[in-house]
C-alpha cells in the first residue's frame, strides 16, 4: 500500500456490563483474540487495552458497557484474514449473544506509515461513518476505498 497503513476501529454496546456473568463468553475471548491479532500476518500496532479503557473514561464513555477496539494493519486483506478466520470469526458469529447489534459500527481509514491513531480519532471516524456512510475518509469492508495515490 505504498506509504500507507490501514487503521480500523469498531464499537458496540454490550447487552450487560462486561463484569456480568452473561458476558463471560466475550470477556474470556478478549485477551486471546488480541494476542492472536498481534501475531497475525499484516498486523502493525494497537494500543493496550488499558490505554483504550483510560481513553474511553477520559472521553466520557463507558468502557464497562462499550466495546471499543482500535488497530493498524498493513492492508485491508490482512485485516480481513484475521477478522474472518479462526477464533475471531467464532466471536463475530456469536456477537448477538453479547451485544446490541443496532449499536455495532466499524470503520477503516488510511494513515501514513508510522501514524498511531488515538481513541479520539477512532471515535471521530466511527461518527463520520455513522453520519455519512462509507467515504474515502472512513469506510468498511462492504464499501472500500484505495489508499491515497492508488487507482
Amino acid at each position: 500500500m505504498g506509504e500507507f497503513h490501514l487503521a480500523q476501529a469498531n464499537i458496540t454496546t454490550g447487552l450487560w456490563e462486561f463484569d456480568h456473568w452473561r458476558m463471560r463468553g466475550f470477556t474470556r475471548r478478549v485477551d486471546p483474540i488480541n494476542e492472536l491479532a498481534q501475531q497475525s500476518p499484516g498486523f502493525v500496532w494497537r494500543p493496550t487495552s488499558d490505554q483504550m479503557t483510560q481513553d474511553m473514561l477520559e472521553l466520557g464513555r463507558d468502557p464497562m458497557l462499550e466495546a471499543f477496539n482500535l488497530s493498524v494493519w498493513e492492508s485491508v486483506e490482512a485485516l480481513w484474514d484475521f477478522t474472518f478466520h479462526g477464533v475471531h470469526l467464532e466471536a463475530v458469529q456469536r456477537k448477538a449473544k453479547w451485544f446490541d447489534q443496532e449499536t455495532a459500527l466499524d470503520v477503516m481509514w488510511w494513515v501514513p506509515k508510522g501514524h498511531r491513531p488515538t481513541t479520539e480519532e477512532g471515535l471521530a471516524k466511527l461518527e463520520l461513518v455513522r453520519e455519512n456512510g462509507p467515504t474515502p475518509e472512513g469506510f468498511n469492508f462492504r464499501k472500500r476505498f484505495p489508499a491515497p495515490g492508488l487507482p
